[in-house]
């Protein structure tokens, strides 16, 4: 209590407080002023000294961060442009379908505007718009970095993380669920479409996906759920939930719209008989040389199964739906294009 008193009544240390009485009675203040020159310069050469030592201290860039930097630069430059570039062909495309539809309906031969819209359906060369499902799935919350993953086709991928092979199962189980059109993050995948992965890059058509993955699948929302769920890629989700932590969310909607397939485009031509009173052939019909109707296992949607608009109907689990299973057969190949 003594010790607690004295610092109570004379919290000044008995030193100082001799020095303060000893400068009061010289006619000095009792303590130095901290605007002093001397105290100025010190303050001025402590936070330059600091200065010095935090610039020696930050890490030089090396020639590898500079020329990694410029081809990041380059790489998003690249890609911007392909991309301005893709809508621009689409644009393009659009024109060149309008003019040639025109031009067919001018030439005075049979009208073969339907048909061929038929098959640009079939080949996934043209948007499709209607109801669908969007299965949105991402790499776990924190992904460990020993490239395990277990028994599930990995290909060196983490764990954590969503493999090309993952993205493979899951779309072949919404094909087989009764999808007629299905998209990946805006790349529609078509008879001749390839999920591939190239280093830690999952891959379609050589265009490089970013996380997280969202799956478009057109159909009946309803019908689509209840296949896909109980089916081996559905089961096949829910254990890459259960063990490896990767999120997966699906929903229903009423409008969806996936893109046409930018890389599909007219390679055969052929004849389709002379017409009535003329021995000259007719127009030609047009087929798509990603997909032919004859024997075409890649057709997303068939000519029964689709509006003259281009929506889908809303019966997935038709002999059609069943037909069209196969088409994602060709592009769940896992092969490193390198």
């Amino acid at each position: 209590m003594t010790l607690l008193t004295t610092m109570m009544e004379r919290p000044l240390d008995a030193g100082y407080q001799e020095a303060a009485d000893r400068r009061a009675a010289a006619g000095l203040p009792r303590a130095t002023s901290t605007r002093t020159v001397l105290v100025v310069v010190l303050a001025i050469l402590a936070g330059f000294l600091f200065a010095v030592a935090a610039q020696s201290l930050r890490p030089k860039p090396t020639a590898a961060a500079a020329v990694k930097k410029e081809l990041v630069t380059r790489i998003e430059a690249l890609q911007k442009h392909g991309t301005d570039q893709e809508a621009k062909v689409a644009a393009l495309g659009k024109q060149v379908r309008d003019f040639e539809a025109l031009a067919l309906q001018q030439s005075g031969g049979p009208d073969l505007t339907a048909r061929i819209k038929d098959l640009e359906i079939q080949a996934a060369a043209v948007p499709l718009k209607g109801p669908g499902v969007t299965l949105t799935v991402d790499d776990a919350a924190s992904t460990v970095a020993d490239g395990n993953a277990g028994n599930r086709p990995s290909s060196g991928f983490q764990e954590g993380r969503v493999t090309s092979g993952d993205l493979q199962i899951i779309v072949n189980g919404l094909w087989g669920a009764g999808a007629e059109a299905i998209s990946i993050n805006g790349h529609r995948l078509s008879s001749t479409a390839a999920i591939r992965f190239a280093g830690q890059a999952i891959i379609v058509d050589f265009r490089p996906l970013a996380r997280p993955y969202v799956i478009t699948a057109l159909g009946d929302p309803q019908g689509i759920q209840q296949l896909f769920e109980p089916s081996f890629a559905g089961l096949y989700l829910s254990q890459l939930t259960d063990q490896y932590k990767i999120r997966s969310v699906m929903a229903g909607a009423d409008s969806l719209t996936v893109p046409g397939d930018s890389s599909a485009r007219l390679e055969v031509a052929q004849p389709i008989g002379p017409t009535l009173g003329s021995t000259a052939p007719a127009p030609p019909t047009l087929r798509s040389g990603t997909s032919t109707p004859q024997g075409s296992t890649g057709a997303s949607t068939s000519t029964g199964r689709s509006t003259s608009s281009g929506l889908p109907s809303s019966n997935p689990t038709s002999s059609s739906a069943v037909q069209g299973t196969g088409s994602p057969a060709s592009p769940t190949s896992q092969e490193n294009p390198s």
